[in-house]
């Protein structure tokens, strides 16, 4: 061989992620129905490192790292796609912006982005402030100056559900959308059954199928009566729903049809206010011993407010309250992971990883990261201040997700977060009932409280 002449030398083989044994033909689907998804996912993560692999009936990679989830949903998003994974999903909530992929999703996202633009957020935010005003003064009508108690989820899913129908579909359309609590946890039940495992085709007489078309009836009902009812209003009046009900199909000219609008309208209806329903919630449990918190909540409330509800203006002026809905989200984030299959092979943190495995960003992880987050199981609102989160890995904190796929109504939901909590401090002293610390977190399409968490409120004087 000529002196001049280079060796070219074979890249070494990337390692597979590592895992822990699991069982023939079942993988880990034993430890995981014993310890629960989150504890399964946590314990094995702090054992073997930021990218590891399961096997819960399909080969799964996760990641718990900033920089290993930014290339699953920003770098090299592309090669990451929700394809079969969804289709569990896809049969409970349809082909709506969750679920679609590739130019269907680009033109439902550009249909549906002018609702949630800055611009719409001031009357947005009117409609939420006005059903917090009727849901909260009814419960002073109701109770007096007597204190009583609340199952804070039930109650935050009846006043959260009234703000999504008010503010994206329009208030005339409240009575249509009349459904039970029990339905719609059952349909979120659903969604997370279904994205799980192979389901059985729904004419089968099983229970589980039962359960579905008792649930799709009662919610689907009112979904289907929320468009009718649109439909002969037939207002352009900016809201979501009027929106959706006078676009049409860019390749077709025709208007969207019931099924498409549906799909929209189940998501939004279903998804939208659970968001807000569980950050509300897990900030009650959360709060439980620290009276230093709920105290400092309530002089910002006062000190911004006064005796009057909040204005869009005042949101950015709650600067604490918005601390304590962050760190509420960062340990307790309505959604702890989701999934995508990825198209090619490819090389995440120095693991393969392989054409069709399915790969996991673990937010509920990355939360708790240490590299990022001291103490991270301690609740500290002051972590979020300006002067302690100038330089943090802004992929260390994703609580709904991140990149083009990043959740539509985020703002919206962390506005009428602030707003609800403010109105609520400015109408009752709120006690956590001890014990609520104890709640545990149980992962399905979102993250819920394995008991109600209960709080105690009396009218301020």
């Amino acid at each position: 061989m000529p002196a001049s002449a280079s060796v070219t030398l074979p890249r070494p083989r990337l390692p597979l992620p590592p895992g822990p044994p699991g069982w023939p033909l079942l993988g880990h689907l034993p430890l995981l129905r014993r310890e629960g998804l989150l504890p399964f996912l946590e314990r094995t993560w702090r054992r073997y490192g930021d990218v590891f692999s399961v096997d819960v009936g399909f080969h799964t990679v996760v990641v718990a790292h900033p920089d290993g989830i930014k290339q699953v949903l920003a770098g090299n998003a592309k090669n990451y796609v929700k394809g079969k994974t969804y289709d569990g999903v896809r049969r409970v909530i349809g082909n709506g912006l969750l679920a679609l992929e590739g130019e269907a999703w680009k033109t439902r996202r550009a249909l549906v982005q002018p609702a949630f633009h800055r611009a719409a957020l001031g009357k947005l935010t009117e409609a939420m402030v006005e059903s917090g005003q009727r849901h909260f003064d009814a419960l002073l009508a109701r109770h007096g100056a007597a204190p009583f108690k609340l199952d804070a989820h039930r109650d935050m899913v009846e006043l959260t559900l009234d703000v999504v129908v008010a503010s994206l579909f329009g208030r005339e359309l409240s009575g249509a959308a009349e459904v039970s609590y029990e339905a719609l946890g059952a349909a979120l039940e659903l969604v997370s059954e279904r994205s799980n495992g192979l389901m059985l085709p729904k004419w089968v007489p099983t229970p589980g199928n039962r359960k579905f078309h008792r649930t799709m009836a009662e919610v689907e009902g009112a979904v289907y009566r929320v468009i009718e009812a649109g439909r002969r209003a037939n207002k352009a009046d900016g809201t979501l729903l009027s929106m959706l009900l006078g676009s049409k199909d860019a390749s077709t000219g025709a208007l969207l049809s019931d099924r498409d609008v549906r799909d929209e309208v189940f998501t939004m209806f279903v998804a939208g206010h659970e968001t807000t329903a569980l950050t509300l919630t897990w900030l009650f449990a959360l709060l439980d011993g620290r009276r230093d918190v709920l105290d400092q909540m309530r002089a910002e409330v006062d000190t911004v407010l006064g005796d009057r509800d909040p204005t869009f203006d005042d949101v950015p002026k709650l600067t604490y309250l918005r601390q304590v809905v962050d760190e509420t989200l960062r340990l307790r984030g309505p959604v702890a992971m989701n999934a995508r299959t990825a198209v090619a092979d490819d090389e995440l943190l120095g693991m393969r990883v392989r054409a069709g495995d399915v790969v996991m960003p673990f937010f509920y992880g990355v939360h708790r990261h240490p590299d990022f987050w001291p103490d991270p199981e301690t609740f500290d609102p002051g972590r979020f201040t300006p002067e302690r989160s100038r330089g943090r890995n802004s992929w260390s904190y994703v609580p709904f997700s991140a990149g083009q796929r990043q959740c539509i109504g985020n703002t919206f939901s962390l506005v009428e977060t602030v707003v609800l909590l403010a109105q609520l401090l400015r109408r009752f002293e709120v006690e956590i009932d001890p014990g609520q610390d104890q709640v545990k977190p149980v992962a399905m399409v979102t993250v819920r409280p394995d008991r109600p968490v209960m709080i105690t409120l009396r009218a301020r004087r």
